[in-house]
């Protein structure tokens, strides 16, 4: 896993953990509003570095990697962990771990809910099939993405990861996020847990994850984005959702 950093090392610490089949520099925007006031962490996660073959295998590796670089240079305190769609996934492992102290935990539209099965079977065929109409360059499916999950100036980015993503990793990905379920007797009281999820059909799944954050951890605030899909203002609009998110690390 190839690490990036951002901003003045000795200022607050934030990681920005991207989604599954993202390139990393749907951060950009982010990193330029940030990198003044805190130091960036933006790890490039295992099988969508496009000049590394190494395929994903676990989150666990993902994630032992991940804590072994910080804690070997920043000690074992973050003041965030900003996890998006998938990522949040790597960030909810870390605050499962415990290795790292977190004063705020930002996670979006994150499936910390098992999946069963039959709808991983379904997922796996349904990404597999979609990346590689991506890859043969179909127009339909290249066209939905844009301003879905890539805006237009990082179509190349996508495309060029797309290229370079495997089916292992396609495969191993869905696998291990279908069959993840975070555990909910985490102790870490002075932790504050941000769960951001849409309201559009698509965000059913994340609905189901903001109650059980709720229930379970009664230090979770869930924000609610009234007519927006997944991860949508994120990834799309970053320079809006910076105003949430700033917010939430003000807070």
């Amino acid at each position: 896993m190839k690490i990036l950093e951002y901003g003045n090392p000795s200022n607050d610490k934030i990681i920005l953990i991207h989604g599954f089949e993202s390139p990393y520099q749907i951060w950009q925007d982010y990193i330029d509003f940030y990198k003044k006031d805190y130091c960036l962490i933006v790890p490039i996660l295992t099988g969508h570095n496009v000049d590394d073959k190494e395929d994903f295998i676990s989150f666990e590796r993902c994630v032992k990697e991940l804590e072994s670089y910080y804690i070997t240079k920043y000690g074992n305190k973050v003041y965030a962990i900003y996890g998006m769609s998938m990522g949040g996934i790597v960030a909810s492992y870390i605050w499962q771990n415990q290795n790292i102290e977190i004063t705020k935990l930002i996670l979006e539209s994150s499936p910390l809910l098992p999946f069963g099965k039959v709808l991983i079977n379904i997922l796996t065929k349904q990404y597999l099939s979609i990346t590689h109409k991506v890859k043969i360059r179909d127009e339909k499916t290249i066209n939905q993405a844009i301003n879905t999950i890539i805006t237009i100036d990082k179509l190349d980015l996508f495309l060029q990861l797309i290229d370079h993503i495997s089916n292992t990793t396609i495969i191993n990905y869905i696998k291990e996020v279908g069959k993840f379920k975070l555990r909910n007797d985490i102790d870490t009281p002075n932790t504050k847990i941000y769960y951001l999820y849409g309201s559009t059909i698509n965000e059913i799944l994340f609905k189901k994850v903001a109650k059980y954050l709720k229930k379970h951890y009664l230090n979770t605030n869930t924000i609610l984005l009234k007519n927006k899909g997944h991860c949508e203002d994120a990834l799309i609009n970053p320079q809006n959702h910076i105003i949430t998110i700033n917010k939430i690390l003000k807070d």
